[in-house]
């Protein structure tokens, strides 16, 4: 059992070492991504709402959320490969997994993994978009008032 659990703990190493690369080039994409999905006007595009944030908060703003997003993805790599080998040897203890068995695998890892670390995604969603504000809902005129206004 302890040969299988330091190979479930490399596996979730491996994966959390992937991630930090990862994180450190996708994350001024997501900065961008989650700008352009929360902008009224809408964006003409990635190139110039990451050359607006540039210009308006500089290059710091594409990584302000980096530590929370390691914070958040790193458990959840740890959690996710680790889970998924433990999982794949549980479910094939002779060592050769069936498809139905790396579909449960990953399935149960993936469902253990973002339940325990969705919060922090929401924390980094803030950061990201924290410079913005809130336009205030304001509800439709019913189709009725619509028609009789035009």
């Amino acid at each position: 059992a302890t040969a299988e659990s330091a190979q479930a703990l490399a596996a979730g190493g491996a994966v959390a070492l992937g991630t930090i690369a990862h994180d450190l080039i996708m994350t001024p994409m997501d900065v961008c991504k989650q700008r352009m999905q929360l902008s009224a006007g809408g964006s003409p595009g990635v190139y110039a709402c990451a050359c607006t944030i540039l210009q308006q908060e500089g290059a710091r703003a594409f990584w302000l959320s980096y530590p929370t997003t390691l914070l958040m993805n790193l458990p959840y790599a740890l959690l996710m490969g680790s889970a998924n080998e433990r999982l794949r040897q549980l479910f094939a203890p002779d060592g050769d997994p069936s498809m139905g068995a790396y579909f449960a695998a990953g399935a149960g890892a993936g469902a253990l993994a973002g339940g325990l670390t969705n919060p922090l995604d929401v924390v980094k969603t803030r950061l990201q978009t924290q410079h913005l504000v809130a336009a205030p809902l304001v509800a439709a005129p019913p189709p009725a008032a619509a028609h009789a206004a035009a």
